[in-house]
């Protein structure tokens, strides 16, 4: 009798082990995972933004480059008659990259002389004196620089209304500065050529920030774009809002890329969420944008459920198994012992 109560004491206390040591096991490599998926998920998000915001970057190079050349061309600088056709030239060399609305040459006052563009309308006579692309022109650029403006709203040609990123060059004749080469990058097909498929789940969130704050894209908030995201942050505070807005504007100074865990509103629920967010800054000469990514924290949970439940169910064979083992053995000692 003695004997068999030890037996079952021994047989309790060690089923009591495995079951200790399996909860631990599972807790621990249950975070462990969490924590794996989530770190490969920011790094993914980092990847991705990294990449695309280099295909921006690389974009306004090679454009760039292109509206340089065109400044300097001698039909350019004299204006002859020659002049209108470069332009129109110009404006087919991009016509398929769907990116671009034309380009303009005005005068020493900022005046628009001559105007290409992708529908033909022929818009002259509107002053572009107050650009920023224009008075850098004036006062500091040089032969074969290119300058890229912040984004604004378009006065003339077959971007009227819209918001335009103009890229512009100088134009010299002997030394003299003449006017300026102005050429339109609509803001819209070049979020929509390099951002739309942005994405590591369908519930990933994608903006594009310029320094000042304003929303220059958002795939969850497109009623958002054109909007100051401090200014909205400000009208509509929430728990935690003042630390985002303080992350936002560190990551536009640092002009380098990063990753963070935040929490915000979301636009389509008017619920709090938890994000895991990745940067990239978007450096375009005097401009600097951030592309941000962030994929809710659920989406981990997602991904991690499956992980639990084979781990569950793996513990819980174990576990059977051990107790068969423990009956059978019992039994034994049971039927020796009487």
């Amino acid at each position: 009798m003695f004997r068999q109560m030890i037996s079952k004491r021994l047989f309790l206390l060690s089923f009591f082990i495995v079951v200790g040591l399996g909860a631990a096991f599972y807790l621990i490599l249950g975070r462990g995972t969490n924590s794996t998926i989530k770190q490969q998920l920011l790094q993914r998000q980092q990847t991705i933004a990294r990449a695309e915001a280099s295909n921006i970057i690389s974009f306004f190079q090679v454009f760039g480059d292109s509206v340089a050349v065109l400044a300097q061309l001698k039909s350019i600088e004299t204006r002859n008659a020659n002049a209108p056709r470069d332009m129109d030239a110009f404006v087919e060399q991009w016509r398929d990259s769907d990116l671009i609305g034309g380009v303009v040459l005005t005068d020493s006052r900022g005046v628009v002389q001559f105007n290409s563009n992708i529908l033909g309308i022929p818009d002259i006579g509107e002053s572009l004196a107050d650009r920023d692309y224009f008075l850098w022109a004036k006062d500091k650029a040089k032969v074969g620089e290119y300058f890229i403006g912040q984004p604004v709203v378009s006065r003339l040609g077959a971007s009227k209304g819209r918001t335009i990123v103009v890229v512009a060059s100088p134009v010299y004749r002997n030394g003299l500065f003449t006017g300026v080469v102005a050429t339109s990058v609509r803001l819209r097909q070049l979020t929509q050529k390099y951002l739309e498929l942005m994405k590591v789940s369908d519930k990933t969130d994608v903006y594009l920030i310029d320094e000042g704050g304003e929303m220059l894209y958002s795939n969850s908030a497109p009623d958002a774009i054109g909007s100051n995201i401090f200014e909205l942050l400000q009208k509509n505070p929430f728990p935690g809002s003042e630390t985002l807005t303080d992350k936002i504007k560190n990551a536009l100074s640092a002009k380098k890329e990063g990753k963070l865990k935040t929490s915000h509103l979301d636009p389509k629920t008017g619920k709090m969420v938890t994000r895991l967010a990745a940067y990239s800054p978007i450096t375009l000469g005097s401009q600097n944008w951030l592309l941000a990514m962030a994929t809710p924290v659920q989406e981990v949970n997602g991904i991690t459920t499956p992980v639990y439940i084979r781990l569950g169910a793996v513990l819980l064979l174990v576990l059977l198994t051990f107790l068969l083992h423990g009956v059978v053995i019992t039994r034994e000692v049971q039927t020796k012992l009487g």
